[in-house]
């Protein structure tokens, strides 16, 4: 599936960095990729759980986000490029600014 390969390599995320996020095979993965076979719509929300979005975001334009404003746009682009630990300290962040309030 193009669209699978697309948001890979603009997350610069690999095959098995992909289907370790989505809790699925590498094989399975590896298949859809290379168009051998169709993604179940339970597959396609694994994957989309994995790329950390929403299946109307994985069927919408390229860098289109349904729904939200830009300030949101750039800040899920920027999250998508984050590692693990690096979301981690930003969700730490967010958790304290909200104690603030």
């Amino acid at each position: 599936m193009n669209k699978i390969n697309e948001l890979c390599e603009k997350r610069h995320m690999s095959q098995y960095e992909l289907a370790k996020k989505a809790g699925m095979s590498q094989s399975s993965l590896s298949n859809l990729m290379n168009q051998r076979s169709v993604p179940t719509i339970g597959t396609l929300e694994k994957i989309c759980n994995g790329f950390g979005i929403s299946l109307a975001q994985f069927f919408s334009d390229e860098g289109a986000f349904p729904d939200l404003s830009e300030e949101q746009i750039e800040m899920l682009n920027a999250w998508g490029t984050l590692s693990g630990k690096e979301k981690a300290a930003m969700m730490k962040i967010l958790n304290s600014i909200k104690e603030l309030r």
